[in-house]
């Protein structure tokens, strides 16, 4: 392989798994966000079959809409609970690897990355909120927090450019 090649072999690693980043802390902060972004925003050809219809696109785009009206309920259980973080945990990984499929990436270091840092956005998230949320209301902190994952979702799906 020449010079050039490797840089670009290692440009292409950096891009998939700061992406499984980025995507996997949005999975953390909002945990169907991650997945909507990956099957919304990245190209049909490369997601699995399942995945490339508009039916597909529909529903994750439901369930994340969903998700951002359910979590200002005075009901909603903690992210941090078992069930809510096993489930970050699994779409974050799923997200990620498959946002690293699309790209031609290492998937499996990149749904692990993903999982890691659903994990580790619940957990800050779940802390910064509950410290903003003593001078703020909590609705208002949520909102942000929301646009928080949203951000960190549409950065880590964003298109390669060329050149």
């Amino acid at each position: 392989m020449t010079r050039g090649g490797k840089i670009e072999g290692m440009r292409n690693l950096f891009r998939t798994l700061s992406s499984s980043f980025l995507v996997g802390s949005a999975t953390g902060l909002r945990s169907q966000m991650g997945l909507a972004a990956v099957v919304v925003r990245t190209s049909k050809a490369g997601l699995p079959s399942w995945l490339r219809s508009s039916a597909a696109a529909r529903s994750v785009t439901v369930a994340a809409g969903a998700e951002l009206v359910a979590d200002k309920l005075p009901g909603t259980p903690s992210r941090l609970q078992p069930a809510g973080l096993a489930g970050r945990l699994v779409l974050g990984g799923l997200a990620a690897g498959l946002l690293a499929h699309a790209q031609k990436g290492p998937v499996v270091p990149a749904a692990a990355l993903g999982s890691a840092a659903a994990l580790l956005a619940a957990k800050v998230g779940h802390d910064l909120r509950a410290r903003a949320a003593q001078t703020a209301p909590d609705p208002v902190v949520a909102v942000a927090e929301d646009g928080v994952a949203i951000a960190l979702a549409v950065v880590g799906t964003r298109p390669e450019r060329a050149g």
